[in-house]
């Protein structure tokens, strides 16, 4: 039985113990992806379109940030409207643009555009190309023998103009923030304190931001370990659970000219191999068609924002006529 099988009869079953999912309530995991992550908003208005109730939102990483947003107001096009108003204002338009010249500089052209291994794999991409760019061998000493490469001064910026100042068990809808602790290794999911603070650790890509204090652990982005939060959103006991994935395309590789090559490919393969193993647990999953954009480009919200209503109306509708 294969795994979109299995998913489709896990929900049918699920589904039988209860005559409608609009009543049953969900918990929805928002996976990590970058820009890729603004489908979670379109997701989010056909979920609540439709009529089901979300009981609980789980987000890692971008998810993190889109999840906070709807769990704190529920007119979801209110939202939506919020977020690309921001990213279309002079300020942080110019941001975006500026972020997708320098990803390219870095490395992605043309057709590698598709960023087929994610962040972490663009960030050993620039390590690879930066000290030919750069030129000056003090220089690029100082910046990859630091804990990060940049502050985290953008996201900031970002999520205080999106986000209040309240704390994370203050939301409309319950939520749950997904991190990792540097210090003891762990999994942490967020529950209480500033919802700013645990949307900046979430979102913090190790290397290129810096890690959050939080007491005494240091928070940072766990999306190569943990993408897609199915497990901690099935640990809450909604009925259902409905898992949205905003993840890149694998392309197949079949060169391989150096040592960094292979250990890229193959932590790109353990990310994948965990998402893929996280899916299974999900009673329905909708896949925007999103894997081609890269994960840098901000610069088309609404393009990005609407494949994934139509991915949640088309998934939705075909999975409540299988229960009807």
């Amino acid at each position: 039985m294969g795994m979109e099988t299995f998913v489709d009869t896990s929900l049918r079953r699920s589904l039988r113990a209860q005559a409608d999912l609009r009543q049953s309530g969900v918990a929805v995991a928002l996976g990590g992806g970058g820009a890729r992550g603004l489908a979670h908003l379109g997701v989010m208005r056909a979920i609540t379109s439709t009529g089901i109730r979300v009981e609980r939102i789980v987000g890692v990483s971008i998810g993190s940030l889109m999840g906070s947003l709807c769990a704190l107001d529920t007119n979801i096009s209110r939202v939506e409207s919020k977020v690309v108003g921001l990213l279309q204002s002079p300020t942080f338009s110019g941001r975006c643009e500026t972020l997708a010249r320098l990803a390219e500089r870095l490395g992605k052209r043309g057709k590698d555009h598709e960023d087929t291994a994610g962040p972490l794999n663009w960030f050993a991409s620039w390590y690879r190309r930066l000290e030919r760019m750069m030129g000056n061998g003090r220089r690029f000493s100082r910046i990859v023998t630091g804990p990060n490469l940049l502050s985290n001064v953008l996201l900031l910026d970002a999520i205080e103009q999106l986000i209040p100042d309240i704390d994370v068990n203050e939301t409309e809808v319950p939520l749950g923030i997904v991190a990792a602790d540097l210090v003891s290794g762990q999994r942490v999911v967020i529950e209480n304190g500033p919802l700013r603070k645990a949307i900046l650790a979430s979102m913090s890509i190790p290397g290129f931001f810096p890690p959050v204090e939080w007491d005494d652990m240091l928070l940072t982005d766990i999306g190569v370990l943990d993408s897609l939060p199915i497990q901690m959103a099935k640990s809450y006991g909604c009925h259902s659970t409905i898992a949205v994935d905003v993840s890149s395309y694998l392309r197949k590789e079949a060169t391989y000219r150096t040592a960094v090559d292979v250990m890229l490919r193959m932590e790109e393969l353990g990310e994948l191999i965990c998402r893929r193993h996280a899916l299974t647990m999900a009673d329905l999953i909708i896949r925007p068609s999103v894997g081609e954009y890269p994960w840098y480009d901000f610069t088309r919200p609404e393009r990005l924002i609407e494949l994934g209503f139509a991915a949640g109306k088309q998934t939705l509708a075909e999975s409540l006529a299988k229960v009807k």
